[in-house]
């Protein structure tokens, strides 16, 4: 079976699921995920690459990939607001610190004055 690149990304980065009792990671079934795949829409295909990473962070224990698929999973994760940290214009310019600001008094810079370091 040849599978599509998207999906196999999906499938790549998929978390594995951990059998406790077995002490065993449980074996995945990709061809039905794959089925179900090609069914979705290309925008759920996109929000689920987008939110892929974050399934175990979100589940604890994620469900295998079909189920996850066929219980739409991907409407119980938050997207990702990439740029909500980030400042609004990015600059290069370093920020100089007035000497004055600078504290020159404490006991550790008086000692290396001391010893001439």
């Amino acid at each position: 079976m040849e599978y599509t690149e998207e999906f196999n990304r999906f499938w790549k980065q998929y978390p594995s699921r951990w059998n406790s009792n077995l002490n065993c990671y449980v074996k995945r079934k990709k061809h039905p995920a794959f089925l179900k795949w090609q069914k979705l829409t290309k925008e759920i295909r996109d929000k689920c690459l987008r939110i892929v990473k974050q399934i175990k962070r979100a589940e604890g224990t994620p469900r295998d990939a079909v189920t996850w698929l066929n219980q739409q999973g991907w409407d119980d994760i938050d997207e990702p607001d990439e740029g909500k940290h980030l400042p609004s214009k990015m600059t290069n310019v370093i920020k100089a610190v007035p000497e004055h600001k600078i504290n020159t008094n404490t006991e550790r810079n008086r000692q290396r004055k001391e010893l001439g370091v």
